[in-house]
């Protein structure tokens, strides 16, 4: 189970320089920071850019002088500009915030062309059982048409049981992937005892487990970034 860890997506984010915070301008109400650890500037939620583009130029809000389309690859959102530089490689100091959505239809289709390996990684262990006779390649082609979205989502930086830092899918995959090993040493142990030697039982549970797996991966994911020119104070509005 351990191979799986090896293509397991890490989500990397180029660094910008950082600068001040609009002044008056606190975070967007239920986004996560992306590091559970370090102070960021980056930030997660599932609601659209267009929603928290709404968020920040409410009435009552200080307003930006600007705001510019984003589109990188298959992100698409604004920048908001609240001074009156070009929001970077000006003079005065840039004051931004920026959010893009990704587009699951756009990201899934570059990949599945230029990387399909990428989009496979979370589902090695399920590709395996399903060349077995249970439950087959088909089961295998439903439940990855209904999880491949998962490899388009945005995943926060957390810590591991040994205090290293990784993605929560790649923490999700390894917890489930101990589980399965567990399993099996245990089952192995027991001398060939108990249902889990039927013919079957232990591919089924496995699967089982793969499935739970997935189901986590898909809540833990975020679908829209928001970056800041520098790390938000919490309560600035």
């Amino acid at each position: 189970m351990k191979q799986l860890l090896i293509l397991i997506i890490s989500l990397t984010f180029v660094s910008t320089e950082l600068k001040a915070q609009p002044e008056g301008v606190g975070p967007f109400a239920d986004a996560v920071p992306y590091s559970l650890k370090s102070p960021s500037n980056l930030y997660l939620t599932n609601r659209d850019a267009d929603e928290v583009k709404a968020f920040f130029t409410q009435a009552g809000k200080v307003q930006p002088n600007r705001i510019i389309a984003v589109n990188e690859g298959y992100s698409h959102g604004y920048r908001l500009c609240y001074n009156n530089s070009a929001c970077s490689g000006s003079d005065q100091p840039a004051s931004w915030i920026q959010v893009v959505t990704i587009d699951a239809a756009e990201c899934l289709s570059f990949f599945e062309e230029h990387n399909p390996e990428l989009l496979m990684a979370p589902f090695l262990g399920l590709k395996t059982l399903s060349g077995k006779q249970w439950p087959g390649d088909n089961e295998f082609s439903k439940v990855y048409d209904r999880y491949k979205h998962i490899a388009c989502l945005l995943y926060r930086q957390s810590e591991d049981h040994e205090g290293v830092m990784a993605n929560e899918l790649a923490l999700v995959i390894h917890k489930y992937s101990d589980k399965i090993d567990l399993e099996t040493s245990q089952m192995l142990a027991s001398g060939g005892e108990g249902v889990m030697l039927r013919p079957g039982n232990n591919e089924r549970n496995e699967w089982d487990l793969w499935i739970e797996c997935l189901e986590e991966i898909d809540v833990v994911g975020y679908t829209t970034l928001i970056e800041y020119s520098d790390a938000p104070i919490p309560g600035s509005r």
